[in-house]
């Protein structure tokens, strides 16, 4: 267990600020600033990690977000900074107003004196030793969090999952298959496989002397990780997201749910049209909050595809929901190189509801002629969007 080093406390909100201890840092120690709230409630709650992405650190208002649908929270920096524009203004803050933003995302991050290391571009600190290098004391500072919040009083351990945006997704995808005391995990646009071509993470790799990139690629890339994840996921990315193509997202939900006959069973995609890069826009996808009620016995599951038939130029899908499914439609394209840039058609599908069950159904729609590549969206009354794997013309 790591010490603690609490801060302050935010009465109005009840979320508090605190340092914990990280990993030693080229000799030097360090602490991780971190926010975590624990809704009150009768008997044990649910709990989250929120792990942050590029441009980011702990944000207050991720852990109010989660605090007001039930579930404890913490939030933790990984950059080694504090969200605040100095250690000036902590102090000021630790000395007077104690008021936690939590409507807006803080603007301005700064160092801390305990602080590690931060990110240099795509693992381009790979000639450091590794446990000198900053995914490994992000990853480390991920599992110490994860340790503070299963222990808080009032959380239930056994229902801690996590989710992460961007390189927070990156890290949510290799925790998978590394912290097996994880319920479920939900990286938004974040995957494994970076080290492919055509991408910026790509372009990282290929920058490094080979060995070094299979080296980095053994330790920090989740492909190398996903196999050993036994639990759900939900991979929830845009169908033309600027750093994580769908080529490398599709690859790595496949690698996690070929293991294991559970986390296929309940693992669930969510390719949105349009989708952007952003925290707000991630926090906006109502799939992920979904996702964790399901996962924690607190709401209805995610429509559940069981079947995909390509029958001549006709698609068919066949599903489960507990919702009342309110559309379905295709999206496709003409084979692209670029998947960041590709030209995206939509069609709508024909429902068809079983007589048998008001639970199952099918939706089919023609297929465009010529080589394609497509996904079907099928989407319930509440909004929730789930989609099939991307599949390609016969």
């Amino acid at each position: 267990m790591p010490s603690i080093y609490p801060l302050f406390e935010d009465e109005a909100n009840g979320i508090k600020a605190i340092f914990y201890d990280g990993v030693s840092y080229k000799g030097k120690k360090t602490r991780v600033f971190a926010y975590f709230g624990v809704p009150e409630a009768t008997g044990l709650v649910p709990a989250i990690l929120l792990v942050h992405g590029g441009a980011g650190s702990a944000f207050a208002q991720w852990v109010k977000q989660w605090n007001d649908r039930g579930y404890a929270a913490i939030a933790m920096d990984l950059e080694g900074q504090i969200p605040f524009s100095s250690y000036n203004e902590l102090q000021r803050i630790l000395n007077g107003d104690r008021c936690i933003e939590t409507s807006a995302v803080p603007a301005d991050f700064s160092p801390h004196p305990w602080s590690g290391p931060s990110k240099q571009g795509v693992f381009a600190d790979y000639a450091e030793p590794p446990q000198d290098q900053w995914f490994y004391h992000a990853v480390a500072a991920v599992l110490s969090a994860h340790t503070i919040l299963r222990s808080l009083p009032g959380v239930d351990p056994d229902r801690v999952g996590m989710t992460g945006i961007s390189w927070g997704g990156i890290i949510t995808s290799l925790m998978a298959g590394l912290d097996n005391r994880l319920k479920f995990a939900m990286p938004i646009y974040g995957c494994g496989y970076l080290y492919e071509p055509g991408t910026f993470y790509g372009a990282g790799f290929a920058a490094m002397p080979p060995d070094a990139a299979e080296q980095i690629k053994r330790l920090w890339d989740p492909s190398s990780y996903l196999h050993d994840s036994r639990i759900p996921m939900l991979w929830l990315n845009g169908n033309q997201d600027t750093h994580f193509p769908l080529s490398i997202f599709m690859k790595s939900y496949e690698q996690h749910t070929s293991n294991d006959a559970n986390a296929h069973l309940h693992s669930r995609i969510s390719i949105q049209h349009g989708l952007p890069h952003s925290y707000p826009a991630a926090w906006s996808c109502t799939e992920s909050y979904a996702f964790a009620d399901s996962m924690t016995g607190k709401g209805s599951p995610l429509i559940r595809i069981t079947q995909t038939e390509q029958c001549g130029q006709l698609l068919q899908v066949s599903f489960e929901s507990q919702i009342e499914i309110a559309e379905a439609v295709l999206y496709w394209c003409e084979e692209a190189s670029d998947w960041r840039r590709t030209s995206w058609n939509c069609v709508q599908a024909e429902l068809m509801q079983e007589e048998t069950s008001a639970e199952q159904g099918k939706a089919a729609v023609p297929l465009p002629g010529g080589n394609c590549t497509f996904y079907m969206e099928l989407v319930n009354v509440k909004g929730w969007r789930t989609s099939t794997v991307l599949m390609k013309t016969n």
